[in-house]
């Protein structure tokens, strides 16, 4: 075969792959433009003026206002409701990751009557929006006194999410070597031990996707606070948002500013944990 000959077929094979590879990289294109361009959209929104919001929807501002964050801050009261989001999430987070921790382990590594049970309970529970059990639990929050309390909310919050950790948190557990807990008991080790000491290091990964997860879904929930949070002192900046847009809905530049400083501690939470988040994501795909 000549030097030719080896060409001219070579080509159509260089061809193709340029192709695919050019094909690949616009759908990336186009899925991160898609993705990135509303997040750009409120942060341009955010920094117009009232009018040039009206007469430049779509494009970057033509001049900083950078007073709008502190008018919105000011008019939405968003100092007390974010210090109120802030204390609802970190509770709920504390109270979801120490009760899941232990339940995902018990169900990943001990042998129980009725743990197939209780797991095809907590996979039931996951299919059942709270939308659907919104009056059984406003009477029971009622009952123990957890309506316009930020502590009841909270306890709320970690048992709805509750279901969903503990089946991301056990398929964890099961990608770990059992070795590891062997040699651990050979030298006394007990149950807790195990878990505390050798268990929860290795889970990291996997405790910081739950905590990402539930951080988003309690950060930006509006159905449980709308329902159980009636009073203006406690409520978290999902209502206040909603208020601030009802009172206001023609000042759209505050109402993305407002929305900006709400977005941000989702942006830094994910982005102080993007290694520990992708690392739980893959856990397990490369388990023979």
């Amino acid at each position: 075969m000549t030097a030719t000959t080896f060409d001219e077929e070579r080509a159509p094979r260089d061809l193709g792959k340029f192709l695919e590879a050019a094909g690949v990289y616009a759908a990336l294109s186009l899925l991160a433009l898609q993705t990135i361009y509303p997040l750009l959209w409120v942060l341009f929104g955010s920094l117009k003026t009232k009018g040039g919001m009206m007469n430049n929807i779509w494009g970057p501002p033509r001049s900083l206002e950078l007073s709008n964050y502190s008018e919105a801050w000011r008019i939405a009261g968003m100092g007390d409701r974010i210090l109120n989001s802030l204390t609802v999430t970190a509770l709920a987070l504390v109270v979801l990751i120490v009760v899941a921790t232990p339940c995902a382990y018990a169900l990943a590594r001990l042998r129980f009557r009725g743990r197939a049970i209780v797991l095809a309970i907590i996979v039931g529970a996951m299919l059942v929006p709270p939308q659907v059990m919104a009056i059984p639990l406003f009477v029971v929050a009622a009952q123990l006194k957890m309506v316009n309390s930020l502590f009841g909310i909270s306890i709320i919050y970690a048992v709805t999410s509750l279901p969903l950790s503990v089946f991301i948190l056990r398929s964890f557990f099961l990608t770990l070597p059992t070795e590891l807990e062997d040699a651990a008991r050979v030298d006394g080790a007990s149950r807790l031990d195990i878990l505390v000491k050798v268990m929860l290091p290795l889970a990291r990964p996997g405790m910081a996707l739950v905590t990402i997860f539930a951080f988003i879904e309690i950060w930006n929930d509006f159905f449980l606070a709308f329902l159980l949070l009636r009073q203006p002192a406690v409520q978290t900046i999902p209502l206040g948002l909603v208020a601030f847009f009802q009172q206001y809905d023609s000042l759209w530049n505050l109402y993305f500013a407002a929305l900006m400083m709400t977005t941000l501690p989702v942006i830094l939470i994910f982005v102080l944990m993007q290694r520990q988040f992708i690392a739980g994501i893959t856990a397990g795909a490369t388990k023979g």
